[in-house]
């Protein structure tokens, strides 16, 4: 299953922001989550994506955030 979801979300990170967005915008709401947190967590997930759609924010390509990351965690080991 974790081999799964791993495939499924590096063939997810190829694809254009905006389907990318897509894709979030459908599988939010299939979420079951604790109803008081829901309707801010949507707020704060809509108002995201407003920002990026407006140009506000910058998306940057998930491959770059995880090699980032890796540095990041490479250089505190070596510390």
């Amino acid at each position: 299953m974790i081999a799964d979801i791993d495939t499924l979300f590096a063939e997810a990170l190829a694809l254009p922001d905006d389907s990318r967005l897509q894709l979030v915008e459908r599988l939010i709401p299939t979420i079951q989550s604790e109803p008081s947190l829901e309707a801010e967590q949507v707020q704060e997930v809509q108002r995201r994506m407003d920002d990026v759609r407006s140009g506000r924010v910058k998306t940057i390509p998930g491959e770059q955030v995880f090699r980032e990351i890796e540095q990041s965690l490479a250089a505190r080991r070596m510390a």
